[in-house]
Parts: C-alpha cells; structure tokens; sequence
C-alpha cells in the first residue's frame, strides 16, 4: 500500500512540473535496483533528484530536504555484505505529476545459521526531468527477518467458518497422515497473523508445515470475542494478543498453547524461529 505520508507530502508539496507531455514509459525502478547492483555510491545517488532537491522522509518524521539518510542507508547494506537484491513493484500510481511507487526489496546475508534472506520496503516517488526519471522523495522500514504482508489475504480467516467443525475436520486428516494440528487464533485486521501465515509459506518453512501439521485458522471477530470460548476450551488467552497458537495432537488432545503473547509480534521474529518451533512440535 502506498504510504499515507507519502501521498500527503506529495499533495502539499510544490514540485515544478516537469513532466513532458508525453513522457517515456517508466524505468525508474529497474535504474534504482541496478545503482544497487553497481555497489557505486556516486551510481546511487545520480538516481535522485538534486534540483529540486529530493526528500526523505523517516519514520514518524517530517521530510527534510536531505536525501543523505536514504542512500547512506542502501549503501551501508551493500557494502556490509548484503547481496541477491531482489526489487518488486506491490504498488504504483501516477499522481500531482509524480509516479508513486512501493518496493518489496529482499536481499541475502550471512548469518551463522547460513544464508538469511531480509526484508526492506521502500516508496518512491518519482519525477521526469530531462528525459530521465529521477527519485524526489523517498521513504523504507528497517531491515526485518520476516517478509512483511504487503498484500494480506483478505480471507485467511474466514468468517463464515464453523471452527469448531474445521478443528474436527483438520484432526481427522492429523489422524490418517500422521501429523498434528496448528490452531491459528486471529483475525483478518491482524497484521502480524498475515506475517505470520506468510512465513508458513516461505521456502524453507513451507515443507516443514505441509508435512506435519495441519493449520486452521480460527477467527476471533472483529471485537476480538468470536470463537472465545473455543480458544477457552484449547487453553489459549488472547488478551495476550494475536496470533495466538495452539498444537493438537492427532487425536485432538492438546499439546501446547500460548500463554504470554509469544507470536503475538510475528513482525519481529527470526523465520529461524518459527523452523525451531515446528521441528519441536512435530511428530
């Protein structure tokens, strides 16, 4: 999603336009990801504008009109090692004579548990001057372990859903493969449940999950009181937070519950953590 920030500086802010009638199409994102590439901190910051001059904006910051924290921040990463960048586009959008545009960036480092792939995003936006796209105002989160959810599954808790037959349904197939069972206690406004579900997915996580366990999703509403009393039942308290996960064994019984809000901040664990909880609970 495009940052709120970023939208409302660009709408305040008095830019001269530049923008030719009909301008090329866009490419600025592919000569930002090569200035990466390149490891050259004069490549970089060619990418920016210096008339007018670019802005950055930091986190729960105003702008200022000095872009230095911005490419001072990508050069570090670079020269600290990080390397396998990987830029995609979630969003783009054209507005005040601007292209608007919030990156997904991944990169690989060397951890002692081997490569680590860490997660950036970063928004742009971009301005046409003399034939070449250049950055007027930019913006990224910290480096994180978890991919963030940029593009949440709106139905990754199903609100129709009769958990406690999904529940029955998900220990009879533990039963016959011989695996256990994940009760996901959340909602779909819970930020850190799709972090959450996301590392499920990753590569390394993945096969781990579609192996042992089965995973169900209970929603607990938009009031946070739906299905309480099953998550009562499972010994699971959500006024710790959520996600709050529960594992049962393929019979049904429980093995394991939450009790202090452990995965409640997903954001902020190591995917390495999450590998080191399944492998303990599985079969």
């Amino acid at each position: 999603m495009i940052n709120r920030a970023l939208v409302g500086f660009v709408l305040l802010l008095a830019i001269p336009s530049v923008t030719q009638a009909q301008p090329a199409a866009f490419d600025g994102v592919n000569q930002w990801k090569g200035s990466l590439a390149s490891s050259d901190i004069t490549s970089l910051k060619s990418v920016y504008s210096t008339d007018p001059p670019a802005r950055f904006i930091a986190k729960g910051q105003k702008p200022v009109p000095d872009i230095s924290p911005e490419t001072d921040f990508w050069h570090n990463l670079v020269s600290s090692g990080m390397t396998n960048f990987e830029v995609n586009t979630v969003e783009e959008q054209d507005q005040q004579g601007l292209h608007l545009v919030t990156l997904a960036v991944s990169m690989k480092m060397k951890t002692a548990n081997g490569p680590r792939t860490r997660y950036v995003t970063e928004q742009q936006a971009w301005q046409r001057q003399d034939e070449v796209w250049r950055i007027v105002i930019a913006a990224h989160s910290d480096v994180v372990k978890m991919r963030p959810a940029l593009k949440p599954n709106p139905n990754l808790y199903n609100k129709d859903a009769d958990a406690r037959a999904d529940i029955k349904e998900a220990v009879a197939r533990a039963g016959k493969d011989h695996q256990r069972v994940i009760l996901v206690f959340g909602g779909n406004w819970c930020y850190d449940c799709h972090v959450l579900d996301q590392a499920f997915h990753q590569d390394d996580v993945a096969p781990i999950v579609e192996k042992n366990f089965q995973v169900v999703h209970v929603d607990i509403g938009e009031d946070g009181k739906k299905n309480n009393d099953v998550a009562a039942e499972y010994k699971t308290p959500l006024n710790k937070g959520v996600p709050a996960l529960a594992i049962l064994g393929p019979d049904g019984k429980l093995l394991y519950s939450q009790q202090n809000g452990e995965w409640e901040s997903a954001r902020s664990l190591d995917p390495d953590d999450v590998i080191a909880f399944l492998n303990k609970w599985k079969p």
